[in-house]
């Protein structure tokens, strides 16, 4: 199984990119059920309604700046920062893995070796096949203006 998702163990998200869960996750539940209450409401203090869009979060809020299976522990305690990575935790076919690198990080840092090994031999897009993004979740806006350029 490959878990990259580990290298969430360091950085951060934008507060847009999570509120949804706490704030309006379904119209039954304000608050996603899987997110730990004491959690979501530190994420609320933090990431306050209409706040700024500038303002980000550490991923992982126990150890924000070390690489190791905080991030794992976490998962367990219902404290992972984006629905993605808490499915983890109480999905069955990845449950098993989470609980092994909650309790081995050495583990943890072997699996993610083997897996951003593996990523490290896809090949790289060049040119126009692809681009370095600014922010991951948007195609970077020079590169869209110049591709309805070419386009007309």
């Amino acid at each position: 199984m490959c878990f990259v998702l580990g290298a969430h163990t360091i950085g951060f998200s934008h507060c847009n990119h999570f509120s949804r869960r706490i704030y309006n996750f379904s119209p039954k539940k304000l608050i996603d059920p899987t997110l730990n209450l004491h959690y979501a409401f530190q994420l609320r203090q933090s990431c306050p309604l209409r706040v700024d869009s500038r303002i980000a979060i550490n991923m992982d809020p126990v150890t924000p700046q070390k690489f190791d299976n905080q991030y794992f522990k976490n998962l367990q305690q219902g404290m992972g920062l984006f629905t993605s990575d808490q499915v983890l935790a109480t999905d069955e076919r990845s449950r098993g893995t989470i609980n092994l690198f909650a309790s081995n990080e050495q583990a943890f840092y072997n699996a993610f070796i083997e897996a951003i090994t593996k990523m490290g031999r896809i090949g790289v897009k060049t040119g126009r096949q692809g681009e370095i993004r600014f922010d991951c979740s948007r195609v970077n806006w020079a590169s869209t203006i110049m591709m309805v350029c070419h386009l007309e």
